[in-house]
């Protein structure tokens, strides 16, 4: 059987790799993510805009005129 310590350094070594693999992964992939989040913010921002405008050219009320 493995001893606790065993287990210790097994899980410490386990973590090493996995941080330095997350680390360059997240690395390569950053300036990719960059690109995509910004033209979802730009994306978003004209839709809202064309919203906004259609909501005030109908006189942004909610339909009930009494």
């Amino acid at each position: 059987m493995t001893s606790r310590r065993g287990y210790t350094i097994l899980g410490w070594l386990v973590w090493q790799v996995g941080s330095r693999v997350v680390k360059r992964k997240v690395g390569q992939t950053m300036a990719e993510n960059r690109v995509k989040l910004g033209l979802a913010g730009a994306v978003l921002l004209v839709v809202g805009g064309g919203l906004a405008a259609l909501a005030a050219r109908s006189g942004g009320g909610s339909g009930d005129d009494e």
